[in-house]
């Protein structure tokens, strides 16, 4: 499988996966790095309280680095958040974190390893309101009433309630914690 990942200016490169994802990516970021993405970064790290309020300057600094190395340790092998998407804290925000940082929206019908990923933290929270059924990747019924469960129940970063329609986007996954 491959991920499409935006270089500089309007040219596309071809990263290898050996776990599947299908996603169009943001660049590869690390220290010193600039620019919307590493803002994409600091927003979704700030969502998952990584990273105070406020600081999404687009600068990937010291205290970035050290929110995106936090945010892997607790999603790499040996953690529970790890699910079959474990990360390597190496503080660079390549596929694989941008996978788990920002995955991409779902919903019924959708297939694939952005699906496995939510039904695995589904099913993690260990809630019968909560189980997706089967962790098979494909985002079916009981998928659908298990999201909509999760949404009902829980809030966006601003504290809003999330709207339970059973679409996983950007609100829904911070919320999740993906």
């Amino acid at each position: 499988m491959r991920i499409h990942t935006r270089a500089s200016g309007n040219d596309a490169k071809l990263h290898e996966t050996t776990k599947g994802m299908m996603a169009m990516a943001e660049p590869i970021i690390k220290l010193g790095s600039k620019g919307e993405a590493v803002k994409n970064a600091q927003k979704a790290l700030i969502e998952r309280r990584y990273l105070p309020p406020g600081t999404d300057d687009g600068v990937f600094g010291p205290v970035t680095q050290n929110a995106v190395i936090r945010y892997q340790t607790d999603r790499s092998p040996g953690h529970s958040w790890a699910f079959s998407f474990p990360l390597k804290v190496d503080g660079i925000v390549g596929p694989a974190t941008w996978f788990r940082l920002t995955p991409e929206t779902v919903k019924r019908g959708s297939k694939g390893s952005g699906v496995r990923l939510l039904q695995e933290i589904l099913k993690h929270y260990a809630d019968p309101q909560l189980d997706p059924g089967a962790i098979d990747g494909d985002f079916g019924p009981h998928t659908e009433t298990a999201v909509k469960a999760f949404q009902a129940s829980h809030v966006d970063f601003n504290g809003n309630p999330l709207k339970a329609d059973g679409i996983v986007g950007p609100k829904t996954w911070a919320a999740l914690w993906s």
